[in-house]
């Protein structure tokens, strides 16, 4: 797996993945490999974000965050059953991460919250077009994640509204609004990101369960070739003690377990592979 990790991040600094490059992934007999490699990248990139932006990711980081990740669980689900649609998923993912690494060492811009100024030569239109923009960006990734932000984004284009009164009368509060608007923002952007930690988190679940299923099965096989009971028996005393971690979101520790069962079937003479 170190080396999977190595790999993902020479792709993610060196440039776009080409189709030759799956093709000779793929030609370790092992279509797994590339569910592996786009699973590492996908972490290497959210790890990426959190210490460069935290909670404030640039939106256009995020609708290629969302893009690149959508094609990794599309990828699971095409293995091992569609060749074709898994590598053109890995080409996806992988590029989509190549281009937020590249755009994050190209610039350490934050995300650029918009505010208005009491100079006079401010285009204030302009700036509150920019504004909307943003928020209507933002409440399609929201919606991506099914944040419970919908009342929010109805506050927000009430006070926008009242901005564009205020402006073309000439007069108004106007920085009072835009805050407003802006601890508003920072409450949806907070909502976001539990909501995109939960479905990170759901996704890992899918993951283990497909997994644990395909063990208890080689378990069961390895009870038929007269493999020790108690090594059987303890295998799956470790599915349902890992089953019972993540139902509780405890990933950590199910991943620690998991390292434990997966030993055990080594020990047993059974490899696990992802297919």
């Amino acid at each position: 797996m170190k080396k999977l990790a190595v790999f993902a991040i020479i792709v993610l600094i060196f440039g776009t993945v080409s189709p030759s490059l799956v093709d000779r992934a793929y030609g370790q007999n092992d279509p797994s490999i590339l569910l592996r490699i786009a699973v590492q990248a996908d972490k290497q990139i959210v790890n990426q974000l959190d210490r460069v932006y935290g909670d404030q990711i640039p939106n256009n980081l995020q609708i290629l965050y969302d893009k690149g990740h959508r094609a990794v669980y599309s990828l699971d689900e095409s293995l091992p059953d569609d060749i074709e649609k898994a590598k053109q998923d890995f080409l996806l993912a992988m590029n989509s991460f190549m281009q937020i690494s590249r755009i994050i060492s190209q610039s350490s811009e934050k995300v650029v919250v918009v505010t208005v100024s009491d100079k006079s030569n401010r285009n204030l239109t302009s700036e509150i077009d920019r504004l909307e923009k943003y928020v209507k960006t933002l409440e399609k990734i929201s919606k991506k994640y099914n944040a419970d932000v919908e009342s929010d984004f109805i506050k927000i284009y009430d006070l926008i509204q009242e901005l564009r009164i205020q402006i073309n009368n000439g007069y108004g509060s106007y920085n009072d609004v835009i805050n407003e608007i802006k601890i508003i923002l920072d409450s949806i952007k907070n909502d976001i990101r539990e909501s995109a930690i939960k479905h990170r988190s759901d996704f890992i679940k899918r993951f283990f369960d497909r997994l644990l299923d395909r063990i208890d099965k080689q378990l069961t096989k390895a009870q038929d070739d007269g493999i020790d009971q108690f090594q059987i028996d303890k295998g799956h005393t470790l599915i349902l003690e890992i089953r019972e971690l993540l139902s509780k979101n405890q990933i950590h520790d199910a991943k620690l377990v998991y390292g434990e069962l997966k030993e055990l079937m080594q020990n047993i003479g059974y490899s696990i592979r992802i297919t």
